[in-house]
């Protein structure tokens, strides 16, 4: 599922009907709705078929939180696509993007703090904080090598910390002890990475169509992910970087160029190594846990951590759904 936006439509914002036509048109855009349905899921609550307000509320505030992030985030990188549709700013302008962002930050501050109160606010803070915080360090290092050590410290605050922190909201609406909500979290975190290594991967050898937004976003934007860093030292990889610096533009033999140095390199293979052995740790975290719904979160990590890739590079030949644009 996406966004509920029936359970949407039933919640008490006073809007007014032109905008609550463009917020209902927005919401609408096909998703899978991760970080909610992760929420929902380390809380429990679907699989005794008993699903609360308060869960459903708090499943929705996130996603729309994560919605806001993604609206404005795609007007900084002047992203055209979103989930195969059209982004917000490129169809109504700059200023509407800028606007419907916050008005939806302001929405999702309403639902999350009146089920998780002042304690679970502070958390979204600071969650918000990191993610800034990740993002302005991707600005100042624009076509800039960064140590490894440096880019998984910044994806664990731009992506990992998002999956923690609603695992640990969940949990705890559901009044599961602390350190059972710990647990969850360190899932979470765990997954949160290996999922954003895997879609910095896609986003150099994916395909537009399954993915839903461009490829080569990254290093037309100068964002150099562990798959670029993992071929920096090689020559035809710098004169590529010097000329998208100096241009702009991304030429498509710019791109038959990277996958090759990709491939033969052995990105990919080195790329699924430290999924796989994320993948293991949250299991790991899983297994200290004796939960009714622990073989749900066990299938939603294999089921996000199984993306196919580009078929050409032959790491992985299972079907699973297209990925979300995160």
């Amino acid at each position: 599922m996406g966004l509920d936006r029936k359970f949407f439509q039933e919640q008490d914002f006073d809007f007014s009907p032109s905008f609550k036509e463009l917020l209902l048109e927005v919401l609408g855009v096909p998703g899978k709705g991760l970080r909610g349905n992760l929420l929902r899921l380390a809380a429990g609550g679907e699989l005794m078929g008993e699903e609360t307000p308060a869960i459903k509320s708090l499943s929705l505030g996130i996603e729309i939180l994560h919605l806001a992030t993604l609206i404005h985030d795609d007007l900084i990188d002047r992203g055209e696509l979103r989930r195969g549709q059209t982004a917000v700013w490129k169809k109504w302008g700059d200023k509407t993007a800028v606007l419907l962002g916050d008005y939806l930050f302001a929405t999702a501050y309403q639902m999350i703090s009146k089920v998780s109160g002042a304690a679970g606010m502070k958390r979204v803070n600071l969650l918000l904080q990191e993610m800034v915080e990740a993002e302005l360090e991707e600005e100042q290092d624009r076509f800039h090598r960064v140590s490894v050590e440096k880019y998984l410290r910044r994806i664990e605050k731009k992506t990992a910390r998002f999956f923690q922190v609603v695992c640990e909201l969940g949990a705890e609406t559901a009044g599961f002890p602390r350190g059972t909500s710990l647990l969850l979290g360190e899932f979470g975190r765990e997954i949160g990475v290996a999922f954003q290594l895997l879609d910095d991967l896609l986003d150099v050898t994916g395909e537009k169509e399954r993915i839903g937004k461009p490829l080569f976003q990254d290093l037309k934007n100068g964002v150099l992910t562990l798959p670029l860093l993992l071929i920096y030292e090689e020559p035809d990889f710098q004169q590529i970087l010097r000329q998208v610096q100096a241009t702009g533009q991304l030429e498509p033999w710019m791109r038959e160029t990277v996958n090759k140095l990709l491939a033969e390199n052995h990105v990919p293979a080195a790329i699924w190594q430290l999924v796989d052995e994320g993948h293991r740790r949250a299991k790991k975290a899983l297994r200290k846990l004796d939960l009714p719904h622990r073989a749900r979160l066990y299938a939603f990590a294999e089921r996000l951590l199984s993306r196919p890739l580009d078929r050409k590079l032959g790491q992985s030949t299972t079907e699973a759904e297209p990925n979300e644009a995160i």
